[in-house]
């Protein structure tokens, strides 16, 4: 059987591609050159992932970590952090933020310990208010991702009433962001810009708020 390769081999060759006898394409990249790759990978490991064929998603997992370590080898290169430092960081994150099982922390269930996670990283990044942690949500996410991780921020924070919500299935949700998203289309209007930008608007209302009471 063959021998596999293990992690560190995956490094030395992306130094090696890196280096100046390397691969042109691969010494030219940079972080900024690499991001729109590392989302790319992503989503094909995510549709890997729905397929639900384990060599693909092996594949596609490799495509992801392959992303990773070219940026830690540029990373090394400048100077600025290593793959060491990026498995450091991760490690100690989830030591950190599963005080549960390495720590003296009881939880009774999952919910609990996405609240305890969600405190725990507002108290590491110094997050006073909802519309400080609403800020930290991801910029770079699709618009209806980012929007619904803010509103699940604002109904914690008590910011946002859901008393009047009608109650929908899944699929007729679906069926009416498929209608708005027609609708936008006819209009000639990006419904990603047009949800992103609305949702701007929601948070610095919140901070309006905020600020005057």
């Amino acid at each position: 059987m063959k021998k596999k390769k293990d992690f560190y081999e995956l490094c030395n060759i992306v130094e090696k591609l890196r280096a100046p006898e390397g691969c042109p394409w691969d010494s030219e990249q940079t972080h900024k050159t690499l991001a729109k790759h590392l989302l790319e990978e992503a989503y094909e490991a995510c549709d890997a992932i729905d397929d639900a064929v384990p060599e693909k998603m092996a594949d596609e997992l490799g495509d992801v970590l392959l992303q990773v370590v070219m940026h830690a080898q540029i990373g090394k290169e400048e100077g600025t952090f290593d793959i060491d430092d990026v498995t450091d960081a991760i490690s100690n994150k989830m030591i950190e933020r599963h005080p549960h099982v390495f720590g003296d922390v009881s939880v009774k269930n999952s919910q609990e310990v996405l609240d305890n996670w969600e405190e725990i990283k507002k108290t590491q990044r110094g997050q006073k208010s909802a519309y400080e942690a609403m800020l930290s949500v991801t910029k770079s996410l699709p618009a209806l991702s980012k929007t619904e991780k803010i509103i699940g921020k604002a109904v914690k924070a008590g910011l946002y009433c859901t008393e009047d919500i009608p109650t929908f299935a899944a699929d007729e949700i679906g069926e009416r962001l498929f209608e708005l998203c027609a609708l936008a289309y006819m209009n000639g209007i990006d419904a990603e810009e047009e949800l992103s930008a609305y949702t701007k608007k929601f948070i610095k209302n919140l901070k309006n708020i905020a600020e005057n009471t």
